[in-house]
């Protein structure tokens, strides 16, 4: 990367900003610092925001709320001395930054294991699970009428350009119109519509009443199409890392060093043209810019002096978060590998909507691990109960698919991220119908000094890993461009 001249990032940090004339009128602020760069955010899309703008030449302070790094992503030690991802897990093809990432930070990634049969709730018979061999992912009662369906979304997503959604024709009228409505007209068939629905919708947590059809259909072509999206080989879910995601993260937090502050929650920018003030309860940053690297809500929740645009301003509050709840539970061994099953399950019916075989490679660990996923409405219905309840729910569900082994793990780790504050949701946030026309691209326009990244910014592989990664760099680049 070509190096930035430190006259171009500190020479314009002057005057009264640079020297910190507008001090909070609470009078908090216990410190006073100055940077070239101020990062909101210590995760993906921060760190890699502040680490290239470091290998840039630039000065940056990175300032998280949280006590660690890593953002959706988190991975926590397992009894059985592996490791489990709560968050973010998986990579797959054509996610090239976080792929280059990985390797800058020198981790490993290792495939998948889906050597079995696959369980899917019937579309055909709903009473029973349909027995789905390996590469015969098409190939179950009522195929055709959930492929069909699948086509025509990618047929018409393929036509979207992911830069600019609201060019699409009809993009007025599609925008208006949930994902759900577009499927009770176009879909006849009850299951087939069900079964669609709740899987495309998974791709934001969401219910299919909550997105429009284009932003659905920009779900879709910004993630390359639903094969790659919702696949395992070849697709988005075909890898994982030595020791988990947070890993790459807390390597780069490593490089970073000294630059970044945790527990220092940002609650002020005061900013005009020539700079900001970031104000945390513990400091102050005077800088030249700022990367405000946090999901939109969050990021509109932060009081901004002199304001910001009318549109930038209203878009943070249409932009929800998913909901979902992870768990993963930990199994002496991956007893469903016996019965010839993979671990991957799926069903459009139930409190758990997904499961998969994350176990690690056998010579860290023989344990067996399944996660899953609780989505959108069951996810808000299983909020009412309390952890216990909950987690005989998933292990009742579990038992159904995998047999009564199931009901005997050695542990059991759950997240939900809905309740986690400093993050309101996961996988993604999502724009709310009519907001993707209304609004445009104001969620990523710079405003003066302000730049915003994070995944949901992302034009290409938004709600991943590798968009928050793209997402940080493009707000890096803009800095060094000037812009």
């Amino acid at each position: 990367m070509a190096k930035v001249s430190r006259r171009r990032f500190t020479g314009a940090v002057t005057g009264s900003i640079l020297l910190g004339a507008r001090v909070p009128a609470w009078g908090q602020t216990q410190t006073r610092i100055t940077a070239d760069v101020c990062v909101v955010g210590a995760g993906f899309a921060g760190l890699a925001a502040a680490y290239r703008l470091q290998q840039a030449g630039a000065d940056v302070v990175v300032l998280e709320a949280r006590n660690r790094v890593g953002g959706r992503s988190l991975t926590l030690k397992t009894p059985d001395g592996a490791w489990a991802d709560l968050g973010a897990q998986w990579v797959g093809p054509t996610q090239d930054r976080f792929m280059a990432l990985i390797k800058e930070m020198g981790c490993e990634t290792y495939r998948s294991l889906r050597s079995g049969i696959m369980l899917q709730r019937g579309v055909v018979d709903t009473k029973a699970y349909d027995r789905i061999p390996p590469r015969h992912e098409e190939d179950f009662p009522g195929a055709p009428l959930v492929n069909a369906v699948m086509d025509r979304l990618d047929r018409m997503a393929a036509r979207l350009d992911p830069e600019q959604p609201w060019s699409y024709p009809d993009a007025e009228k599609l925008d208006s119109m949930t994902f759900a409505e577009w499927m009770r007209q176009s879909v006849h068939h009850e299951n087939a519509r069900r079964f669609v629905a709740r899987q495309v919708a998974s791709i934001a947590c969401a219910s299919p009443e909550e997105l429009s059809i284009l932003h659905t259909l920009f779900l879709i072509k910004s993630c390359r199409g639903l094969a790659d999206v919702l696949g395992d080989e070849g697709g988005a879910q075909q890898d994982l890392l030595i020791g988990g995601t947070q890993t790459v993260a807390q390597r780069l937090a490593d490089k970073l060093g000294g630059a970044i502050r945790q527990n220092a929650a940002v609650r002020r920018i005061e900013w005009d043209e020539k700079g900001a003030v970031v104000h945390t309860d513990q400091l102050s940053a005077a800088v030249r810019h700022v990367v405000v690297a946090v999901p939109p809500h969050l990021a509109g929740a932060i009081e901004y002096q002199a304001g910001l645009p009318a549109a930038r301003a209203q878009v943070t509050q249409r932009w929800p978060q998913g909901t979902v709840i992870k768990v993963q539970i930990i199994y002496a061994e991956p007893f469903w590998r016996r019965a010839g099953l993979s671990g991957e399950s799926y069903d459009y019916l139930s409190i758990l909507g997904e499961t998969d075989d994350g176990s690690v490679p056998e010579n860290y660990s023989r344990a067996g691990h399944l996660c899953g996923f609780i989505y959108a409405d069951f996810a808000r219905k299983a909020e009412l109960l309390d952890g216990e309840q909950r987690k005989r729910l998933v292990l009742a569900e579990l038992a159904k698919r995998f047999g009564r082994e199931a009901l005997t793990p050695e542990a059991y780790f759950e997240s939900s991220w809905s309740t986690q504050y400093w993050t309101g949701g996961c996988f993604t946030g999502f724009l709310t119908p009519g907001s993707t026309v209304l609004f445009r691209s104001a969620v990523r326009d710079p405003v003066g000094p302000l730049h915003w990244a994070g995944t949901e910014t992302a034009t290409m592989w938004p709600s991943f890993i590798d968009g928050a990664i793209r997402s940080g760099e493009r707000a890096a680049m803009e800095i060094r461009k000037g812009t």
